[in-house]
């Protein structure tokens, strides 16, 4: 969804009822009207380049204490507006809510060569600089998706190995901002596609991602399992397209993936004994967001049943998916599910 410049002026000022006793803020707020950005992405790029050009580093020392007063509230004004005009797109696009605490990362994700390199020329250890969060520039330019930027970084010793301290890769970070061509050109210099990748991608409904990482990945997909639940790849893929990280298509383009890769649609949790078919329907957000009015959703009830998901076949509670459906007045769903009894 877009905003027009009366929206986003309107989204302003409620911003400024709820964070204008921050210092400098109201300022802060002013260094976006005058850019007015129109979208999510847009205004993610604004915000990019005024941490770049306002970034506390830059300010003579008499100066520090007022800069950074400006660089929080410039963060501050960001993550406010996101939040007053579209509060699930920040669940729906990973890392649009992520700070970026130096130009270094604001360059790389930008994907602006020329900063980039000029401010590496001055402080070549600043490519290896981590922020608070244990997050390195080389991951902020994979999430941009620009492969020159991931270049230059290495050229001043970044390393794509490196992982933050949750272990997230820098191919996660490329992956979970769906760029495909990042991907292969991190693989190809020697990133290793693992299953926590092809888990996370799979289940935030990045398709492009997925199938690049699958091309890629040299283990046996449809024994992928996770460590804890036991679930294969096909019952994140579902989970992840009722809490809808990213569009309904999205996620259901992951799922046709899997399957067309042969992930079985009768393998079993061993918690209640679902299949994917199970857990996909079992969910509560089809009568919450009213799942049955999206063709997208349907099409994957039928997509499975095709790929031999048993219609019948109950769990450890005695619940098929045809009982299921019935419980929950999915009659729309009731409807595909008999086709295949």
């Amino acid at each position: 969804m877009c905003l027009g410049v009366d929206a986003m002026t309107i989204t302003a000022t409620n911003v400024r009822r709820n964070s204008g006793s921050l210092p400098q803020f109201d300022k802060a707020i002013s260094l976006f009207d005058t850019h007015s950005p129109s979208d999510t992405k847009q205004l993610r790029q604004t915000y990019l380049r005024l941490a770049m050009r306002y970034h506390p580093d830059k300010a003579p020392s008499n100066e520090r204490v007022l800069a950074t007063q400006l660089f929080q509230a410039i963060s501050a004004a960001y993550e406010d507006l996101l939040k007053s005009h579209q509060e699930d797109i920040i669940d729906r696009e990973p890392g649009l809510k992520v700070r970026v605490k130096t130009p270094v990362a604001a360059a790389a994700e930008l994907g602006d060569i020329e900063e980039l390199r000029r401010l590496l020329s001055e402080s070549p250890a600043s490519a290896n600089e981590k922020d608070e969060l244990g997050v390195y520039p080389i991951m902020f330019a994979a999430a941009g998706g620009c492969i020159p930027a991931v270049e230059v970084l290495v050229e001043f010793g970044a390393d794509i190995h490196a992982k933050n301290p949750i272990g997230w890769s820098v191919l996660l970070y490329a992956s979970l901002a769906d760029h495909a061509p990042m991907v292969r050109w991190l693989v190809e210099k020697g990133a290793w596609v693992g299953e926590h990748e092809l888990m996370l991608a799979a289940f935030t409904g990045n398709s492009d991602a997925l199938v690049a990482l699958l091309d890629m990945y040299v283990g046996c997909v449809p024994k992928i399992r996770t460590d804890q639940s036991r679930i294969s790849l096909l019952h994140l893929a579902v989970e992840g397209m009722c809490f809808l990280k990213r569009s309904a298509e999205k996620h259901a383009a992951c799922i046709d993936t899997l399957l067309k890769w042969q992930v079985p649609t009768d393998i079993v949790e061993p918690k209640k004994s679902r299949t994917c078919l199970h857990a996909f329907l079992a969910d509560k957000r089809w009568r919450t967001r009213q799942f049955e009015n999206s063709a997208a959703h349907l099409a994957v009830v039928e997509q499975l049943c095709l790929h031999g998901a048993n219609v019948t076949l109950e769990d450890s509670e005695g619940n098929s998916a045809m009982s299921i459906a019935a419980e929950r007045g999915l009659h729309k769903v009731r409807e595909i599910l008999f086709m295949y009894a």
